[in-house]
């Protein structure tokens, strides 16, 4: 059955960045007919005028209730059953309604207000980890500069908050007083900040471990690479391939089975400096990974997965390969793509 048929019309949000972008080409590339309304806060995000979409902009989650009502006035004006919110903050303000919603027809895939947590707060997730005995750089979790004199990990460190989303906020003190001065400063701007080991090696020793999950049961697994990022030091991905490794694999899927049950979307990033060095946690993504495009690629395409598993799990038989792993060996670059958009409508100045 086509996915047009499994549903009425899908809402993916987020799609100014690579994981709402990637989801809707996904979809599009499973069935032209699907019904898709692209949404973000910036009415210029790439992805809003994507072929074969309409868009809408979105308030900012920040405010999750003027957030949930316009996403519900939404989907019921223009008749949609599914929503894939494409970042953190949405998935939050939309985590306590989603069963409720499910409920009522409106397809939510999103785990519950405590499962989301552990893909928010990097320092709830590094204690779960650690209570479980899963391998993670060594960690401090300061609540003052006092605290800052029990840091053992040594120099260069990393300093990261608890709650940021990519590179933001990251930076690598090189001494004791740096890390005095830039944790002040990291802590000041985005909050509660972690101290952490720093673990060798380049974008090329990231992996991601995405999974596709049906309340608590996984559907699909999957692993790629980073192979370059902008900022070199970590950021997001521009380059990636696609990995067959099973030990990496069930090392991101025990960290997923910790902190669950997960429903829909969750990838964790890990990083092995060498081949025979374990996996080192850093951190979980609630959502579709930025290079889930490259699964879709690669014969995989998890979008279009979610969608049939949504509409009952009878609709993905035949639809997931029997091979492992069930993708293709694969590799993808991101690179501009200029498009004409339509004029404003406001007087240029």
């Amino acid at each position: 059955m086509s996915l047009a048929a499994l549903t009425k019309g899908v809402l993916v949000t987020g799609v100014g960045a690579p994981p709402g972008l990637g989801t809707l080409r996904s979809l599009r590339r499973a069935d032209p007919d699907i019904k898709l309304v692209a949404a973000d806060i910036n009415p210029l995000a790439g992805g809003m005028f994507e072929p074969g979409t309409t868009s809408v902009v979105l308030p900012s989650a920040a405010d999750p209730e003027a957030y949930r009502t316009a996403v519900r006035t939404l989907c019921t004006d223009r008749k949609l059953d599914i929503i894939i919110p494409g970042s953190e903050a949405e998935i939050a303000a939309l985590a306590p309604v989603a069963r409720e919603w499910s409920e009522a027809g409106l397809r939510v895939p999103v785990a519950d207000p405590d499962v989301i947590a552990f893909g928010i707060d990097k320092g709830l997730l590094l204690e779960r980890v650690k209570r479980v005995g899963l391998p993670h750089p060594q960690t401090l979790q300061p609540t003052s500069a006092d605290d800052l004199a029990d840091w053992s990990g040594g120099f260069p460190c990393v300093v990261k908050p608890r709650t940021s989303r990519g590179a933001r906020g990251v930076c690598y003190p090189a001494s004791a007083d740096e890390l005095a001065s830039m944790w002040r400063e990291t802590a000041a701007e985005h909050g509660p900040s972690l101290v952490q080991q720093l673990i060798p090696g380049g974008a090329e020793t990231v992996y991601t471990i995405g999974s596709l999950w049906n309340r608590g049961d996984l559907v699909v697994s999957t692993l790629h690479r980073k192979l370059q990022t902008n900022p070199p030091t970590g950021g997001v991905a521009i380059a990636g391939e696609t990995v067959d490794d099973p030990e990496l694999m069930a090392a991101g899927l025990a960290v997923l089975q910790a902190s669950g049950p997960w429903h829909g979307l969750a990838a964790v990033e890990v990083k092995r400096p060498t081949k025979d060095a374990p996996p080192y946690l850093l951190e979980i993504n609630p959502r579709m990974w930025g290079f889930g495009y490259l699964m879709t690629l690669a014969g995989l395409n998890i979008p279009a997965l979610l969608v049939r598993m949504l509409a009952g799990r009878e609709h993905l038989s035949g639809h997931i390969p029997s091979t492992f792993p069930p993708y293709t060996p694969t590799r993808m670059v991101r690179s501009w793509q200029d498009i004409e958009i339509p004029p404003s409508t406001e007087t240029s100045r």
